[in-house]
Order: C-alpha cells, then structure tokens, then sequence
C-alpha cells in the first residue's frame, strides 16, 4: 500500500507484474527484493526513496510513520451502532449487520461493563451461541465467559470438546481461569475434551489451568 501510494497505480501495476513474471518459480531473499525494487522502481529517486521507507519497513522494528491508514465505511458504520445500540435497542440489528466479519467486529467491541441481560438480547437477535459459525462462536463465547453470561455454558463446553485448534481453544481456557470459579470449570471442560486434543494443545492447556 504505502509503494502503490507513493508510486501511483500506473507505475505499480507493471511494477509487480513483472516481478512475479521475473521471479516465477524461484525464491529469493530480502536483500536480492531490495535490489530488485531500488533498480526497477526508485531507480535512484532521493524523493521517492524517502517517501518508501524500504530501510524501516524491512529492517527497523515498529511500524513506519508512513504508514498509509486504513479506513471501512462498513467498520465505521458498525462504530456507529455501538455507540447507539444501547439506547436504541437492538433489534433489527442482524439485518444490518451480516458478514462473519461485521458480526466478529461487532462482538469485539461490545462494551466492557456489557450487562448480562444485554448480552441476552443480542443473543437473542443474532443466535450467536447457537447459530453463529466457528469464528462468530470462539469471538463469542469469549465475550459470554468475560461477562458471566452463563446461558452460553453448555454450547461453550461444547465447542471445547468438539474443537482441536489450539489457538481458539487457548483463547477460551485462558479467559476461563481470570476467576477462581471460571478455572474449576475450565479444568472440568478440559478433562472431558483432553482425549480428542494434540498433544501439544494439551501440555499447553494444561500449563494454564495449572
């Protein structure tokens, strides 16, 4: 993003079409890409160079300050829904928001001091428990385990038996153990669903219910 921005898309297009023509099928390293683009793009430029940042963004830690921002009129609309659902209600609200990616956005920016009865309702009109797919059900249930909504338990528990993907499964076990309650339940969860997990997803559930 931040070459195309500084090069226009009429210098770029051609740009990475021959490099992939020219590199096809090879591997290469960084320093043979940073004498690739200096000979076939800045081609000596003080000005365009300094816009590119290649030295930062290849060798420096940190993300450069030329970063180009990054904006969705979808995301931003979904913002605006959060800072009124509350007050409107939210009904109406699953025909508004849609894709796995606007619901995910959604549910990870519920409010922290979210109440159970609230969470109820979105439950209710979105049916995430029971209806959402793996994405929606892992970003949920993280949020129904921060915030006491015990309706969601049995489809939690669940999900843990039925999953093997460490790091969905690590991300509910570790949100499980932030209360004294949550890790008894957690270590229950775990004894049921060990015999279907990898061995590595094991040793490392076990290290946090520790």
């Amino acid at each position: 993003r931040v070459i195309e921005n500084a090069v226009g898309r009429d210098k770029f297009d051609p740009f990475i079409k021959n490099y992939f023509d020219s590199h096809a099928f090879q591997s290469i390293t960084t320093e043979d890409f940073v004498k690739y683009i200096n000979e076939n793009l800045i081609k000596g430029d003080k000005t365009l160079a300094d816009k590119i940042q290649l030295d930062n963004w290849i060798y420096k830690p940190g993300i450069p300050s030329n970063i180009v921002p990054v904006s969705s009129a979808d995301f931003d609309a979904i913002d605006a829904i959060q800072k009124s659902w509350r007050e409107t209600g939210v009904a109406g609200l699953s025909k508004k928001i849609t894709t796995t990616a606007e619901k995910q956005h959604f549910i990870d920016h519920l409010p922290a001091d979210i109440t159970v009865k609230e969470m109820e309702a979105i439950d209710k009109e979105f049916n995430f428990t029971k209806g959402g797919n793996f994405i929606i059900k892992r970003q949920w249930f993280v949020q129904a385990i921060r915030h006491q909504y015990k309706a969601a338990n049995p489809a939690i528990e669940q999900f843990l038996i039925g999953s093997s993907r460490t790091g969905s499964i690590m991300m509910l076990y570790k949100e499980m153990v932030k209360t004294p309650e949550g890790k008894v339940w957690a270590k229950q969860v775990f004894d049921k669903a060990k015999s279907g997990y990898h061995a590595t997803t094991i040793q490392d559930a076990a290290s946090v219910l520790k």
